[in-house]
């Protein structure tokens, strides 16, 4: 998927995301909001409990959905076989939207009351998730070619040569205003040494600025009395450039955290699907096998 579609794509799962949340949510609040002990007199309550019918479909389509966007992902990324089958950002949003919404249903299943192992399983399913969604963070400021190939920091410097080219060039930008416009929200000098929070908080900030950042851009662009119909594209540009310096800065210490991520992410992983196997083989041994 190109730039745009990619981005429908993923506001679309995401957009599914919060409205199946919010659905089930509405539908079923006064249930989830009682206290434990007068669930049972609840019209409902056959239905909701955590074996009920409509809780126990969604703790099972909520399973389903986990080991569907863990599988599908890993032998995208792994087998060689298919290596070559879709981009693998998209099937990265895929298995994100998948372990989002089936932990998501599990939560509903659990009727948000649980203990024991599966309060365990819960917890570690929590840690995965929000590994998961600072992992996808990291990994959209790893810089990618079209093929989601990783880029080298000597392809971020010709990219940001080929962009100074074009100011230069196409704009006819002068030397003294290209370097006004780089030094406008470039990256700090300590850069390559903050810690981690120190780096993301800059990674943040950086992101969350973007929209001040094109009005100081615009701002500099027409004090110095550059064409008003080409600024917007001017500044596009020289957006790109910030971001490009600020990445080449920070490739190898997001290479070496995105690494380090795999210590949590991963074996909490394997937890969680563990404790989900023993829950479901439980389930089934003492006969909870839903409408069949």
């Amino acid at each position: 998927m190109k730039g745009l579609s990619h981005k429908i794509f993923t506001a679309f799962l995401f957009s599914l995301v919060i409205l199946t949340t919010l659905t089930i949510w509405i539908r079923n609040q006064d249930y989830y909001l009682l206290p434990l002990q007068e669930r049972a007199f609840y019209p409902r309550y056959d239905q909701l409990k955590p074996s009920g019918i409509e809780s126990h479909g969604y703790g099972i389509i909520g399973t389903a959905m986990v080991f569907i966007g863990v599988i599908t992902y890993s032998t995208r990324k792994r087998v060689k076989r298919f290596l070559q089958v879709g981009k693998i950002r998209d099937f990265l949003e895929f298995h994100i939207f998948m372990c989002l919404l089936g932990p998501v249903l599990i939560l509903y299943h659990t009727t948000l009351k649980f203990g024991g192992v599966a309060g365990a399983g819960f917890w570690c399913m929590s840690a995965v998730v929000a590994s998961g969604v600072v992992g996808r963070y990291l990994y959209r400021h790893i810089p990618k070619n079209i093929e989601g190939k990783e880029l080298t920091s000597k392809e971020l410097d010709d990219e940001r040569s080929r962009l100074l080219q074009a100011l230069k060039e196409k704009y006819q930008l002068s030397d003294t205003v290209v370097e006004s416009l780089d030094a406008l929200h470039a990256p700090k000098p300590d850069t390559m040494n903050a810690g981690l929070l120190r780096l993301f908080s800059r990674m943040l900030v950086t992101d969350l600025a973007h929209t001040q950042r094109m009005h100081s851009l615009r701002l500099l662009l027409e004090k110095n009395n550059v064409d008003k119909s080409s600024i917007r594209e001017i500044a596009h540009i020289a957006d790109k450039r910030i971001v490009l310096q600020q990445r080449i800065l920070l490739l190898e210490k997001i290479r070496g955290v995105f690494h380090y991520w795999h210590v949590i992410h991963l074996p909490f992983s394997l937890i969680v699907l563990a404790i989900l196997i023993v829950h479901v083989g439980v389930a089934v041994a003492f006969g909870y096998t839903w409408i069949w």
